[in-house]
């Protein structure tokens, strides 16, 4: 079972930010909050107020490349799983993606495969912050 999770979406587009919206309603039963920014600033500045534990970010922002938008992410959340979205996959974004820790990407508009990932990514997640706590303990 999936456990709560807060979840940013950086998406400039307001019909694939709806798309998210619905699946986030529908797969995950109250347990996911869904937090929408419009651009990458404007993600990067919540991500610089709270914590979260994925962030989805497409990859076609008005105001940053895909491969910018990854790294100011990655740099701005470190410890935070990205799920990039692209309309296209470049060799340069799956490397810069897999550097970072965990990843995972998947091609704008496959829902099926978008919740898969980020169940997964969100379960790794929990896993490496209960093992930090243990070696911490």
């Amino acid at each position: 079972m999936l456990a709560a999770a807060e979840v940013l979406l950086i998406e400039d587009e307001k019909m694939d930010r709806a798309l998210v919206q619905e699946l986030v309603a529908l797969r995950g039963r109250g347990r996911v909050h869904l937090t929408e920014a419009g651009d990458l600033q404007a993600g990067l500045d919540l991500l610089g107020a709270r914590a979260f534990d994925l962030v989805l970010l497409d990859t076609r922002l008005p105001d940053a490349s895909a491969l910018s938008a990854l790294r100011a992410v990655g740099d701005r959340a470190p410890d935070t799983p990205i799920l990039p979205h692209p309309a296209f996959l470049t060799v340069e974004m799956r490397h810069a993606a897999k550097q970072r820790g965990p990843w995972d990407v998947v091609q704008r508009g496959e829902l099926d495969r978008m919740w898969t990932a980020m169940t997964n990514l969100l379960a790794q997640g929990k896993d490496e912050a209960a093992a930090a706590r243990r070696q911490t303990a």
